[in-house]
Protein backbone atom coordinates (compact mmCIF):
# COMPACT_ATOMS: atom_id res chain seq x y z
CA UNK A 1 0.00 0.00 0.00
CA UNK A 2 2.62 2.31 1.45
CA UNK A 3 4.44 1.63 -2.68
CA UNK A 4 1.86 2.32 -4.57
CA UNK A 5 0.95 5.50 -2.61
CA UNK A 6 4.86 6.46 -2.88
CA UNK A 7 5.07 5.97 -6.62
CA UNK A 8 1.28 7.12 -7.56
CA UNK A 9 2.27 10.88 -6.19
CA UNK A 10 5.59 10.64 -8.08
CA UNK A 11 4.21 9.15 -11.29
CA UNK A 12 0.87 12.31 -10.75
CA UNK A 13 3.43 15.28 -9.83
CA UNK A 14 5.35 14.14 -12.76
CA UNK A 15 1.76 14.20 -14.69
CA UNK A 16 1.22 17.41 -13.78
CA UNK A 17 4.70 18.85 -15.20
CA UNK A 18 6.40 19.13 -11.90
CA UNK A 19 10.45 19.23 -12.00
CA UNK A 20 11.51 15.38 -11.36
CA UNK A 21 13.21 16.52 -8.23
CA UNK A 22 10.19 18.65 -6.73
CA UNK A 23 8.10 15.49 -7.48
CA UNK A 24 10.37 13.50 -5.16
CA UNK A 25 10.07 15.35 -2.03
CA UNK A 26 6.42 15.86 -2.85
CA UNK A 27 5.51 12.05 -2.93
CA UNK A 28 7.92 11.59 -0.12
CA UNK A 29 5.95 14.64 1.79
CA UNK A 30 2.44 12.65 0.59
CA UNK A 31 3.40 9.33 2.35
CA UNK A 32 4.46 10.98 5.56
CA UNK A 33 1.36 12.65 6.11
CA UNK A 34 -0.88 10.16 5.22
CA UNK A 35 1.02 7.33 7.38
CA UNK A 36 2.42 8.98 9.66
CA UNK A 37 5.00 6.25 9.95
CA UNK A 38 8.13 8.35 10.53
CA UNK A 39 8.77 11.95 11.57
CA UNK A 40 8.01 14.65 8.76
CA UNK A 41 11.65 16.15 9.12
CA UNK A 42 13.05 13.50 7.90
CA UNK A 43 12.81 14.34 4.92
CA UNK A 44 15.14 17.26 5.86
CA UNK A 45 17.32 15.01 6.98
CA UNK A 46 17.38 12.01 4.65
CA UNK A 47 18.16 14.86 1.78
CA UNK A 48 21.29 16.39 3.54
CA UNK A 49 23.04 12.81 4.84
CA UNK A 50 22.22 12.08 0.69
CA UNK A 51 24.37 14.99 -0.55
CA UNK A 52 26.86 15.05 2.10
CA UNK A 53 28.69 11.80 0.66
CA UNK A 54 32.14 12.77 0.00
CA UNK A 55 32.51 11.49 -3.66
CA UNK A 56 29.97 13.53 -4.68
CA UNK A 57 32.77 16.42 -4.61
CA UNK A 58 34.13 15.33 -7.65
CA UNK A 59 31.18 16.34 -9.65
CA UNK A 60 32.53 20.28 -9.16
CA UNK A 61 35.45 19.38 -9.96
CA UNK A 62 35.36 17.68 -12.92
CA UNK A 63 32.58 20.54 -14.28
CA UNK A 64 35.33 22.77 -13.34
CA UNK A 65 38.19 21.57 -14.85
CA UNK A 66 35.88 21.08 -18.23
CA UNK A 67 35.13 24.94 -18.13
CA UNK A 68 39.01 25.74 -17.42
CA UNK A 69 39.67 23.42 -20.55
CA UNK A 70 37.44 25.27 -22.82
CA UNK A 71 39.06 28.83 -21.48
CA UNK A 72 42.30 27.81 -22.25
CA UNK A 73 42.21 26.22 -25.52
CA UNK A 74 42.75 22.63 -24.71
CA UNK A 75 39.67 21.75 -26.01
CA UNK A 76 40.41 22.97 -29.69
CA UNK A 77 43.79 21.15 -29.46
CA UNK A 78 41.56 18.10 -29.23
CA UNK A 79 39.92 19.16 -31.68
CA UNK A 80 42.87 19.99 -33.92
CA UNK A 81 44.40 16.00 -33.65
CA UNK A 82 41.27 14.89 -34.37
CA UNK A 83 41.24 16.41 -37.34
CA UNK A 84 45.10 15.86 -37.88
CA UNK A 85 44.64 11.28 -37.13
CA UNK A 86 41.59 11.35 -39.42
CA UNK A 87 40.82 14.35 -40.72
CA UNK A 88 42.50 14.08 -44.67
CA UNK A 89 39.65 11.31 -45.92
CA UNK A 90 36.64 12.01 -47.23
CA UNK A 91 34.26 11.94 -44.22
CA UNK A 92 37.41 12.78 -42.04
CA UNK A 93 35.70 15.61 -40.86
CA UNK A 94 32.61 14.07 -39.24
CA UNK A 95 34.75 11.21 -38.05
CA UNK A 96 37.58 13.72 -35.73
CA UNK A 97 34.46 15.17 -34.72
CA UNK A 98 33.35 11.79 -33.50
CA UNK A 99 36.89 11.16 -31.76
CA UNK A 100 36.93 14.20 -30.73
CA UNK A 101 34.25 14.03 -28.65
CA UNK A 102 35.47 10.11 -27.34
CA UNK A 103 38.81 12.44 -26.44
CA UNK A 104 36.87 14.69 -24.62
CA UNK A 105 34.82 12.24 -23.19
CA UNK A 106 37.76 11.54 -20.67
CA UNK A 107 38.25 14.66 -19.34
CA UNK A 108 35.02 16.25 -18.02
CA UNK A 109 32.30 13.35 -17.61
CA UNK A 110 29.50 15.87 -18.76
CA UNK A 111 27.23 15.12 -21.77
CA UNK A 112 25.94 18.49 -22.12
CA UNK A 113 29.43 20.32 -21.52
CA UNK A 114 31.18 18.35 -24.04
CA UNK A 115 28.32 18.97 -26.46
CA UNK A 116 28.65 22.45 -26.08
CA UNK A 117 32.15 22.94 -26.39
CA UNK A 118 32.49 20.46 -29.17
CA UNK A 119 29.61 21.95 -31.01
CA UNK A 120 30.49 25.18 -30.59
CA UNK A 121 34.21 24.61 -32.17
CA UNK A 122 32.95 21.68 -34.70
CA UNK A 123 29.86 22.64 -35.91
CA UNK A 124 31.07 25.96 -38.06
CA UNK A 125 34.09 23.85 -39.04
CA UNK A 126 32.16 20.91 -40.59
CA UNK A 127 29.75 23.48 -42.16
CA UNK A 128 32.57 25.06 -44.16
CA UNK A 129 33.72 21.47 -45.31
CA UNK A 130 30.32 21.22 -46.74
CA UNK A 131 28.46 19.09 -44.08
CA UNK A 132 24.86 20.23 -43.52
CA UNK A 133 24.45 22.09 -40.20
CA UNK A 134 21.21 18.93 -39.43
CA UNK A 135 23.87 16.40 -39.63
CA UNK A 136 26.31 18.22 -37.61
CA UNK A 137 24.49 19.19 -34.99
CA UNK A 138 23.32 15.64 -35.12
CA UNK A 139 27.26 14.10 -34.89
CA UNK A 140 27.74 16.16 -31.79
CA UNK A 141 24.93 15.81 -29.93
CA UNK A 142 25.16 11.81 -30.16
CA UNK A 143 29.42 12.43 -29.53
CA UNK A 144 28.17 14.17 -26.98
CA UNK A 145 26.68 11.29 -25.18
CA UNK A 146 30.57 9.41 -24.82
CA UNK A 147 31.14 12.13 -22.25
CA UNK A 148 29.31 9.85 -19.05
CA UNK A 149 30.01 6.55 -20.83
CA UNK A 150 34.50 7.71 -21.18
CA UNK A 151 35.71 8.11 -17.62
CA UNK A 152 35.43 9.89 -15.73
CA UNK A 153 31.61 9.86 -15.58
CA UNK A 154 29.43 11.97 -13.23
CA UNK A 155 27.02 9.79 -13.57
CA UNK A 156 28.79 6.87 -12.33
CA UNK A 157 29.82 8.89 -9.41
CA UNK A 158 26.31 9.29 -8.39
CA UNK A 159 25.04 5.42 -8.91
CA UNK A 160 28.14 4.54 -6.65
CA UNK A 161 27.45 7.04 -4.67
CA UNK A 162 23.88 6.40 -3.91
CA UNK A 163 24.00 2.30 -5.01
CA UNK A 164 27.27 1.41 -3.66
CA UNK A 165 27.55 -2.40 -4.51
CA UNK A 166 30.24 -0.96 -6.93
CA UNK A 167 33.56 0.97 -6.99
CA UNK A 168 33.55 4.07 -8.98
CA UNK A 169 37.06 2.89 -10.36
CA UNK A 170 35.85 -0.13 -11.39
CA UNK A 171 32.71 1.95 -12.79
CA UNK A 172 35.11 4.19 -14.74
CA UNK A 173 37.35 1.57 -15.67
CA UNK A 174 34.24 -0.30 -17.33
CA UNK A 175 33.25 2.32 -19.37
CA UNK A 176 36.21 2.31 -21.92
CA UNK A 177 35.09 -0.76 -24.11
CA UNK A 178 31.40 0.57 -24.35
CA UNK A 179 32.31 4.06 -25.23
CA UNK A 180 34.69 2.75 -27.68
CA UNK A 181 32.10 0.49 -29.07
CA UNK A 182 29.48 3.69 -29.40
CA UNK A 183 32.09 5.65 -30.74
CA UNK A 184 33.04 3.04 -33.67
CA UNK A 185 29.59 2.62 -34.28
CA UNK A 186 29.03 6.42 -34.52
CA UNK A 187 32.24 6.47 -36.97
CA UNK A 188 30.99 3.60 -39.30
CA UNK A 189 27.40 6.08 -39.66
CA UNK A 190 29.14 9.16 -40.07
CA UNK A 191 31.04 7.56 -42.90
CA UNK A 192 28.14 5.94 -44.72
CA UNK A 193 26.03 9.28 -44.85
CA UNK A 194 29.41 11.47 -45.76
CA UNK A 195 29.29 9.14 -48.88
CA UNK A 196 26.27 10.13 -49.75
CA UNK A 197 26.61 14.02 -48.87
CA UNK A 198 30.13 14.79 -49.74
CA UNK A 199 30.83 15.60 -53.52
CA UNK A 200 33.46 12.94 -54.17
CA UNK A 201 35.89 15.88 -54.80
CA UNK A 202 35.79 17.07 -51.32
CA UNK A 203 39.03 18.01 -48.77
CA UNK A 204 38.96 18.33 -45.98
CA UNK A 205 42.42 18.51 -45.15
CA UNK A 206 43.21 22.42 -45.25
CA UNK A 207 45.01 23.97 -42.03
CA UNK A 208 45.62 20.62 -40.82
CA UNK A 209 49.67 19.99 -39.77
CA UNK A 210 51.77 17.26 -39.49
CA UNK A 211 50.47 14.78 -36.71
CA UNK A 212 53.62 15.02 -34.61
CA UNK A 213 53.54 18.71 -34.07
CA UNK A 214 49.53 18.82 -33.30
CA UNK A 215 50.27 16.01 -30.87
CA UNK A 216 52.99 17.87 -29.09
CA UNK A 217 50.80 20.94 -28.85
CA UNK A 218 47.91 18.85 -27.52
CA UNK A 219 49.89 17.07 -24.80
CA UNK A 220 48.83 19.16 -22.48
CA UNK A 221 45.43 18.16 -23.04
CA UNK A 222 46.22 14.53 -22.97
CA UNK A 223 47.46 14.69 -19.83
CA UNK A 224 44.71 15.70 -18.20
CA UNK A 225 42.33 12.33 -18.21
CA UNK A 226 46.27 10.42 -17.53
CA UNK A 227 46.29 12.12 -14.29
CA UNK A 228 42.69 11.42 -13.53
CA UNK A 229 42.71 7.52 -14.31
CA UNK A 230 46.42 6.91 -13.40
CA UNK A 231 45.70 8.48 -10.35
CA UNK A 232 42.68 6.58 -9.34
CA UNK A 233 44.01 3.30 -10.35
CA UNK A 234 47.43 3.58 -8.48
CA UNK A 235 45.67 4.44 -5.32
CA UNK A 236 47.51 7.49 -4.79
CA UNK A 237 44.25 9.50 -5.28
CA UNK A 238 40.21 8.92 -4.54
CA UNK A 239 37.75 10.32 -6.90
CA UNK A 240 37.28 13.24 -5.24
CA UNK A 241 40.78 14.26 -5.44
CA UNK A 242 41.47 13.02 -8.79
CA UNK A 243 38.88 15.45 -10.19
CA UNK A 244 40.18 18.10 -7.72
CA UNK A 245 43.70 17.30 -8.97
CA UNK A 246 42.67 17.28 -12.99
CA UNK A 247 40.93 21.31 -12.20
CA UNK A 248 44.14 22.40 -10.87
CA UNK A 249 46.23 21.45 -13.15
CA UNK A 250 44.78 23.13 -15.61
CA UNK A 251 44.03 25.98 -14.10
CA UNK A 252 47.85 26.51 -13.27
CA UNK A 253 48.52 25.49 -17.20
CA UNK A 254 46.20 28.45 -17.70
CA UNK A 255 48.27 31.11 -15.42
CA UNK A 256 51.21 29.80 -17.23
CA UNK A 257 49.67 30.39 -20.52
CA UNK A 258 48.60 33.66 -19.29
CA UNK A 259 45.21 32.11 -21.10
CA UNK A 260 42.77 32.94 -18.07
CA UNK A 261 41.61 36.25 -16.56
CA UNK A 262 39.83 37.07 -13.63
CA UNK A 263 36.34 37.93 -15.77
CA UNK A 264 36.87 34.25 -17.71
CA UNK A 265 37.85 32.76 -14.01
CA UNK A 266 34.45 34.18 -11.98
CA UNK A 267 32.30 32.89 -15.42
CA UNK A 268 33.73 29.36 -15.14
CA UNK A 269 33.51 29.26 -11.23
CA UNK A 270 29.71 30.87 -11.83
CA UNK A 271 28.91 28.15 -14.39
CA UNK A 272 29.93 25.52 -12.33
CA UNK A 273 28.05 26.60 -9.61
CA UNK A 274 24.65 26.51 -11.28
CA UNK A 275 25.51 23.51 -12.50
CA UNK A 276 26.67 21.86 -9.27
CA UNK A 277 23.67 22.91 -7.47
CA UNK A 278 21.10 21.42 -10.70
CA UNK A 279 23.05 18.02 -9.73
CA UNK A 280 22.89 18.89 -5.81
CA UNK A 281 19.27 19.60 -5.66
CA UNK A 282 18.35 15.99 -7.48
CA UNK A 283 20.49 14.43 -5.26
CA UNK A 284 19.33 15.73 -2.22
CA UNK A 285 15.77 15.33 -3.33
CA UNK A 286 16.23 11.77 -4.04
CA UNK A 287 17.41 11.23 -0.31
CA UNK A 288 13.83 10.53 1.42
CA UNK A 289 12.85 8.91 -1.53
CA UNK A 290 15.16 6.34 -1.97
CA UNK A 291 15.16 5.75 1.80
CA UNK A 292 11.35 4.78 1.63
CA UNK A 293 11.94 2.88 -1.50
CA UNK A 294 14.62 0.68 0.26
CA UNK A 295 12.09 0.78 3.75
CA UNK A 296 9.35 -0.88 2.12
CA UNK A 297 12.16 -3.18 0.31
CA UNK A 298 10.92 -1.88 -3.64
CA UNK A 299 14.09 -3.04 -5.08
CA UNK A 300 13.62 -6.41 -3.83
CA UNK A 301 10.41 -6.24 -4.91
CA UNK A 302 10.88 -4.60 -8.31
CA UNK A 303 14.03 -7.24 -8.85
CA UNK A 304 11.54 -10.17 -8.07
CA UNK A 305 8.83 -9.43 -10.62
CA UNK A 306 11.14 -9.01 -13.23
CA UNK A 307 12.76 -12.21 -12.37
CA UNK A 308 9.22 -13.70 -12.42
CA UNK A 309 8.54 -12.31 -16.08
CA UNK A 310 11.77 -13.39 -17.33
CA UNK A 311 11.57 -16.96 -16.68
CA UNK A 312 14.80 -17.04 -14.20
CA UNK A 313 16.33 -16.41 -17.84
CA UNK A 314 19.01 -13.75 -16.95
CA UNK A 315 19.46 -12.72 -20.59
CA UNK A 316 16.11 -12.09 -20.94
CA UNK A 317 15.87 -10.11 -17.92
CA UNK A 318 18.20 -7.80 -18.95
CA UNK A 319 17.35 -7.44 -22.73
CA UNK A 320 14.27 -6.39 -20.82
CA UNK A 321 15.28 -4.09 -18.85
CA UNK A 322 17.68 -2.52 -21.31
CA UNK A 323 14.94 -1.68 -23.57
CA UNK A 324 12.87 -0.36 -20.46
CA UNK A 325 15.73 2.44 -19.84
CA UNK A 326 16.13 3.25 -23.41
CA UNK A 327 12.84 4.26 -23.19
CA UNK A 328 12.46 5.94 -20.03
CA UNK A 329 15.84 7.84 -20.86
CA UNK A 330 14.04 9.09 -24.12
CA UNK A 331 11.16 10.35 -21.67
CA UNK A 332 13.05 11.71 -18.12
CA UNK A 333 16.49 13.51 -18.08
CA UNK A 334 19.25 10.75 -17.53
CA UNK A 335 20.73 11.88 -14.79
CA UNK A 336 17.56 11.91 -12.92
CA UNK A 337 16.81 8.56 -13.80
CA UNK A 338 20.33 7.22 -12.52
CA UNK A 339 19.56 9.15 -9.14
CA UNK A 340 16.22 7.31 -9.12
CA UNK A 341 16.92 3.68 -10.13
CA UNK A 342 20.29 3.14 -8.74
CA UNK A 343 19.36 1.25 -5.63
CA UNK A 344 16.34 -0.70 -7.23
CA UNK A 345 19.27 -1.34 -10.69
CA UNK A 346 21.15 -2.80 -7.14
CA UNK A 347 18.40 -4.58 -5.94
CA UNK A 348 17.63 -6.41 -9.06
CA UNK A 349 20.81 -7.52 -9.63
CA UNK A 350 21.41 -8.81 -6.47
CA UNK A 351 17.83 -10.85 -6.87
CA UNK A 352 18.22 -12.02 -10.11
CA UNK A 353 22.36 -13.00 -9.40
CA UNK A 354 23.56 -10.84 -12.24
CA UNK A 355 27.10 -8.87 -11.44
CA UNK A 356 26.82 -5.64 -9.82
CA UNK A 357 29.14 -4.04 -12.30
CA UNK A 358 27.47 -5.45 -15.18
CA UNK A 359 24.21 -4.41 -14.41
CA UNK A 360 25.29 -0.96 -13.33
CA UNK A 361 27.10 -0.11 -16.63
CA UNK A 362 24.44 -1.21 -18.88
CA UNK A 363 22.26 0.96 -17.50
CA UNK A 364 24.38 4.45 -16.95
CA UNK A 365 24.81 3.60 -21.22
CA UNK A 366 21.53 2.61 -21.81
CA UNK A 367 20.40 5.70 -19.83
CA UNK A 368 23.01 7.89 -21.39
CA UNK A 369 21.72 7.06 -25.31
CA UNK A 370 18.92 9.53 -23.89
CA UNK A 371 21.05 12.90 -23.57
CA UNK A 372 20.47 13.02 -27.33
CA UNK A 373 16.83 11.59 -28.21
CA UNK A 374 13.93 13.80 -28.56
CA UNK A 375 11.61 14.55 -26.80
CA UNK A 376 13.81 15.87 -23.83
CA UNK A 377 17.23 15.46 -24.90
CA UNK A 378 19.68 17.84 -23.20
CA UNK A 379 22.23 17.36 -25.75
CA UNK A 380 19.77 17.77 -28.74
CA UNK A 381 18.06 21.38 -27.43
CA UNK A 382 21.85 22.17 -26.97
CA UNK A 383 23.05 21.84 -30.65
CA UNK A 384 19.90 23.02 -32.14
CA UNK A 385 20.59 26.18 -30.08
CA UNK A 386 24.03 26.88 -31.60
CA UNK A 387 22.99 25.13 -35.31
CA UNK A 388 20.35 27.65 -35.38
CA UNK A 389 18.82 24.07 -37.25
CA UNK A 390 14.97 23.38 -36.43
CA UNK A 391 14.80 20.48 -33.63
CA UNK A 392 12.52 17.88 -36.51
CA UNK A 393 15.78 18.07 -38.91
CA UNK A 394 18.25 17.61 -36.43
CA UNK A 395 16.13 14.87 -34.83
CA UNK A 396 15.47 12.77 -38.61
CA UNK A 397 19.62 12.82 -38.54
CA UNK A 398 19.98 11.18 -35.22
CA UNK A 399 17.77 8.35 -35.63
CA UNK A 400 20.71 6.18 -36.91
CA UNK A 401 22.93 7.55 -34.22
CA UNK A 402 20.26 6.70 -31.81
CA UNK A 403 19.80 2.91 -33.64
CA UNK A 404 23.15 1.96 -33.24
CA UNK A 405 23.75 2.95 -29.90
CA UNK A 406 21.08 1.29 -28.87
CA UNK A 407 22.02 -2.10 -30.63
CA UNK A 408 25.65 -2.01 -29.06
CA UNK A 409 23.80 -1.76 -25.20
CA UNK A 410 21.97 -5.00 -26.19
CA UNK A 411 25.26 -6.50 -26.81
CA UNK A 412 26.43 -5.06 -23.95
CA UNK A 413 23.54 -6.64 -21.96
CA UNK A 414 23.62 -9.79 -23.58
CA UNK A 415 28.08 -10.15 -23.51
CA UNK A 416 28.97 -9.06 -19.24
CA UNK A 417 32.16 -9.62 -20.71
CA UNK A 418 32.35 -6.80 -22.62
CA UNK A 419 31.58 -4.57 -19.51
CA UNK A 420 33.49 -7.10 -16.59
CA UNK A 421 36.61 -7.92 -18.72
CA UNK A 422 38.94 -5.01 -18.69
CA UNK A 423 38.10 -3.70 -14.85
CA UNK A 424 38.93 -7.69 -13.36
CA UNK A 425 41.97 -7.38 -15.10
CA UNK A 426 42.82 -3.95 -13.90
CA UNK A 427 41.79 -3.72 -10.74
CA UNK A 428 43.55 -7.41 -10.12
Amino acid sequence: MELILLTGAFLGAIALSFDIALAMILASAVLLLVTGAVPLHLIAEKAVSQISLFPLLAIPGFIVAGELMNLTGLTQALGEVARALVGRWRGGMGIATILACMIFGGMTGSGLAETVAIGTLMIPMLARHGYPKAFSAAMVASGGSLGPIIPPSIPMVIYASIAPTVSVAALFVGGVIPGILIGLSFMVVVWLRSRKLLASGSTEAEGIGPVGKVFVRALPAVMVPVIILYGMLAGFVTVTEASILAATYVFLYGLFTRTIGWKSLFHAASNTAVATGLFGFIIAAAGPFSFFLALYQAPEAVGQLLLAMSGGNTDVLMVGLTIILLILGCLVEATSLVIILAPILAGTATVAGIDQLHMALVSIVALMIGLFTPPVGTNLFAVVGISGEPIEKVSREISPFALVSGLVVLALALMPRLVTWLPRIVMN
